[in-house]
């Protein structure tokens, strides 16, 4: 039976930049390893893998070393830059800090301005370039993944399903050619034969998120007759031992599931998904909030006839204006035991001099708080207790949430 590899569908949840993509760690049986993703694989199983940094270990016959310049810190890009600094590689202090680069050439390719890491009976080398490999599957010795953020709210799980009838959800960990491995919930890796898995299912975490939102990459599966479908891969189906019986699920932007049978692909690759959009929690103690990711005070106030009178204003949280005015103000806060509970109300806080004592007061009544038109947009709790609430505010001035159960409020301005 013809089985494609499980890592054309990988599940995702890695950090990712405007700059780069690193989904996948390739390592190969040489002492090389690759950071990126395997961006095409073939029927032959041939994989290409766009690496965004790579650690290259070369046969010193096979490598010959040119070109040996110190390079200042201004002569470098950012990724040199900080792993020079983190790995306590510059030399120097200030501007005049350098670093150490070579050229490498070896039989097919030549690849500038790397770091030198062993010299003698082979060579290994670190370089920071944008690059393309095509690796035949037999010098493969695993592919691994990062395990996703507890911060992570997106990313894709996989499920396993086993000849046995059990089945195994978690996160992508490694694999090799004959054992496939995920992360599951207790932090324990499970190790799988390849054999032995007869169905992968891949599922977004985020239920408030669709797939194309949590993929960092999108699936292209190209057919004998040279069509080619352009989605996520959903499923992976080997329960028959027939090839065209067995298939591929491919759900398409448009919400459209593509069923294509193994028998009939050919290629598989990946493309960057300009749809990605990551979301990321922040962990929150009992009592901590935060507005717009800002650390806040929190103030006491006091009752003085109809008015909620708080003792302080800060300037602590102060957040810009929208000209449109839909200013986007973003509350969290950890929640133990209600999800999507509104803990605390929004309220425009009045400026006013207090007639007995001449001094600034700032209040709200409580009609103001019956009235308030301030509501979430949006609620939701995370798997880490944390609670955010996103509200759209039109004007300028004092806005406080005021948690009526422990009667303190937590003022922000917005200018």
């Amino acid at each position: 039976m013809k089985r494609l590899l499980a890592i054309i569908s990988i599940a995702l949840g890695f950090t990712a930049t405007a700059e780069a993509i690193i989904v996948q760690k390739l390592y190969l049986k040489d002492g090389s390893v690759l950071c990126g993703y395997i961006q095409k694989q073939d029927d032959n199983g041939n994989l290409t893998f766009r690496s965004d940094n790579a650690e290259i270990c070369l046969k010193a016959k096979d490598a010959t070393i040119s070109n040996e310049k110190n390079y200042t810190v201004r002569e470098l890009n950012s990724d040199w830059v900080k792993w020079a600094e983190d790995n306590d590689e510059f030399d120097g202090v200030g501007d005049n800090r350098t670093l150490l680069l070579a050229d490498v050439t070896s039989k097919n390719r030549m690849t500038s301005r790397v770091k030198i890491l062993e010299r003698g009976e082979f060579v290994r080398y670190l370089e920071m370039t944008p690059s393309t490999y095509v690796i035949p599957w037999k010098d493969v010795m695993s592919i691994k993944g990062d395990k996703r953020s507890k911060t992570a709210l997106s990313g894709i799980n996989r499920i396993y399903q086993l000849k046995s009838g059990m089945e195994f959800e978690g996160q992508y960990a490694e694999e090799n050619d004959s054992i496939l491995t995920l992360y599951l919930k207790n932090n324990v890796r499970q190790s799988f034969k390849m054999n032995d898995v007869i169905k992968y299912t891949f599922r977004p975490i985020n239920p408030n998120q669709d797939i194309f939102s949590q993929s960092e990459l999108l699936d292209v599966v190209k057919t004998k007759n040279s069509n080619e479908t352009r989605g996520i891969i959903i499923e992976q189906n080997y329960t028959s031992k027939k090839d065209v019986e067995n298939y591929f699920l491919v759900q398409q932007e448009s919400g459209a599931i593509q069923s294509i049978k193994l028998s009939d692909i050919v290629e598989t690759r990946k493309e960057e998904n300009p749809k990605y959009d990551p979301q990321f929690d922040i962990l929150l103690k009992e009592g901590e909030v935060v507005i717009n990711r800002q650390e806040v005070v929190i103030v006491n106030v006091k009752e003085s006839d109809d008015k909620i009178v708080l003792d302080s204003i800060s300037n602590k949280v102060v957040i810009t204006h929208d000209p449109n005015n839909s200013t986007k103000v973003t509350v969290e806060y950890y929640s133990p035991l209600g999800a999507n509970v509104e803990a605390y109300q929004l309220v425009k806080v009045n400026k006013a001099e207090d007639k007995k004592t001449k001094k600034v007061m700032y209040s709200f009544s409580y009609k103001d708080l019956v009235n308030a038109v301030y509501r979430p947009k949006e609620l939701e709790t995370s798997i880490n207790n944390t609670t955010k609430a996103e509200y759209i505010v039109g004007g300028q001035g004092v806005y406080t949430l005021y948690d009526a159960k422990l009667k303190k409020a937590i003022p922000f301005i917005i200018k």
